[in-house]
């Protein structure tokens, strides 16, 4: 603790000698878990000096995690000091607002992010999903080897409440709140996070299956046999039905349908806020979650066995101004190798093309040094995840302000 306080000194005295990117660096403060991070505005100043000082010059704050709480002053959500385990957290100050205040302050382009469908966690037992019988019928329902089940059941990692985005109830919440924080606080940037569905186990309620059959303009007659069956007890293993490819790209079109919609809210409420979407590197396997990040005009071959031929056209690279591009592999360098982040970035500029511009985000566990030299060479920004490490090792900070002040020397060279 000592250590990090005089660290904190040190970032003080010596922000004004950060050095000054031209590209945007940036790192994201996260607000899941079940302690409050920055339980004061004192707090989120310190960390604040410290991010200016090592050389990062934009942030993105978590004000809606996946629990479903919400840091941001909201008519729609329940705020974070709801929480089981953070009552009264930030009570009588506003989170959002003093990021974007203090971190403007210090020369730092702040973005807010929010996990879109997700309203708890059985991970941290708590949220809206579990304490709210006014959103019952609200989420997604799971297909599963034993049949189907309210996804607020499964106790599987990696599942959350993903809330249905087929629900019309579901859709007017999630846009009311999106708008709601875009009027109020028209931060500088904004970023979709689990803008998608949870696994390919859902969504197969009764409102997915009429909003499909509408698309598909016609009955489904063996419901949910016809999209997929099991091969055995793994929910994951499954055998294609005769609309399994039709199924994959309407869910993907619903998540286009949101972000479309995002697009104009964020055109309308607040124009200077540039619209973000990060997705994983691994494209080829996001289809499992209605994820679609290219562009619905790329050129690059759809020949994999789920997708349809026109399943580009449910991109939505057209839609937003930043990609973030998900490149946690352990090699950066790899042209062919796919588990590469040079292969990602190369795979990633094909599928988006001219649409936006595409940043390479790394995290604790990638090798830093070199892989913040190749994306920041390379891609049109950084961004490294979570602040958290960079915390939990004061040493972190001394490499990145090392391996920014070498980058942005280079780069100002003539």
């Amino acid at each position: 603790m000592k250590r990090y306080s005089a660290f904190l000194i040190a970032a003080v005295l010596f922000c004004a000698c950060s050095p000054k990117p031209e590209k945007e660096i940036v790192v994201s403060i996260p607000a899941d878990g079940r302690w409050d991070r920055y339980p004061t505005p004192e707090a989120v100043c310190g960390l604040l000096d410290t991010i200016a000082w090592a050389g990062f010059n934009s942030i993105k704050v978590d004000v809606k995690p996946v629990v479903g709480y919400c840091e941001f002053e909201s008519s729609y959500l329940e705020p974070m000091r709801t929480m089981k385990t953070r009552p009264g957290a930030h009570e009588g100050w506003d989170y959002a607002a003093t990021f974007l205040r203090e971190g403007h302050k210090r020369g730092l382009k702040v973005s807010l992010t929010c996990a879109v469908f997700p309203l708890g966690a059985w991970q941290l037992d708590d949220g809206p999903a579990f304490r709210d019988p006014s959103k019952d019928g609200w989420f997604c329902v799971e297909y599963l080897p034993d049949g189907l089940r309210d996804i607020r059941e499964d106790r599987r990692q990696g599942v959350f409440c993903f809330m249905n985005p087929s629900h019309p109830e579901v859709h007017d919440f999630v846009l009311g709140y999106i708008e709601e924080l875009l009027a109020k606080y028209k931060p500088d940037g904004f970023q979709l996070d689990y803008c998608r569905y949870n696994n390919i186990n859902c969504d197969f309620s009764d409102y997915s299956r009429r909003a499909f059959e509408q698309w598909l303009g016609r009955p489904v007659a063996a419901w949910p046999m016809d999209i997929f069956t099991f091969a055995s007890a793994d929910p994951n293993d499954i055998v294609p039905g005769p609309l399994y490819k039709q199924w994959i790209k309407w869910r993907a079109g619903v998540i286009q349908g949101y972000v479309r919609e995002v697009r104009e809210i964020v055109d309308r409420v607040s124009p200077r806020t540039a619209l973000r979407y990060w997705g994983a590197g691994w494209w080829h396997a996001l289809y499992t979650t209605g994820q679609n990040w290219c562009s619905p005009s790329t050129a690059e071959p759809m020949d994999y066995p789920w997708a349809a031929d026109d399943y580009a056209s449910t991109g939505i690279a057209d839609l937003v101004d930043y990609f973030e591009l998900g490149t946690y592999r352990p090699r950066v360098h790899g042209p062919e190798d796919p588990e590469s982040m040079e292969f990602d970035l190369a795979r990633a500029r094909r599928l988006v093309g001219p649409d936006n511009i595409v940043y390479g985000s790394i995290s604790a566990g990638c090798p830093i040094e070199e892989a913040f030299e190749f994306l920041y060479e390379n891609a049109d920004g950084f961004s490294f995840f979570p602040v958290d490490a960079l915390r939990k090792d004061p040493a972190l900070w001394d490499r990145f302000h090392e391996v920014i002040t070498n980058a942005t020397r280079v780069q100002a060279r003539p």
